[in-house]
């Protein structure tokens, strides 16, 4: 799957990357897997790296399909704060990523903010470098 993820061995942080380009059952399949993921314990970060040009195949409907899909999952998604990185000069990502973070603050107790830059975006959620996982 384009997207691979890991979560801490505390289930306190997800650490997700995108490449390659994604179908919207990725996205979909992606979203249900590590929101209902067992082994997540809150509160939970999540770090949310997408490669470029990795969403071309993305669109606003597909969005919001995730977030009914979502609402059917019987175990409600562990909620969690996450920082979505965009690549620097992908404006079909940036635009998916921003489109996402305005739906989830309306429809879920979750927060999410777009970044152009990992750094910043760990400094967000208060992970550092070294808490990377291998994915």
């Amino acid at each position: 799957m384009p997207i691979k993820y890991n979560v801490s061995p505390d289930g306190h942080f997800i650490h997700a990357i995108a490449n390659g380009i994604i179908t919207p059952k990725e996205f979909i399949e992606f979203e249900v897997a590590h929101g209902s993921d067992k082994r997540l314990k809150p509160p939970v970060n999540e770090l949310l790296e997408i490669e470029y040009g990795a969403c071309r195949n993305i669109n606003k409907d597909d969005i919001s399909k995730v977030l009914q899909r979502r609402k059917e999952i019987k175990d409600p998604p562990t909620p969690h704060r996450c920082a979505i990185v965009v690549s620097y000069g992908d404006a079909q990502s940036w635009d998916i990523a921003s489109f996402y973070e305005g739906m989830v603050i309306v429809h879920y107790p979750e927060t999410v903010i777009v970044f152009g830059d990992s750094r910043i975006a760990r400094t967000w959620l208060g992970v550092a470098e070294t808490d990377s996982m291998d994915i």
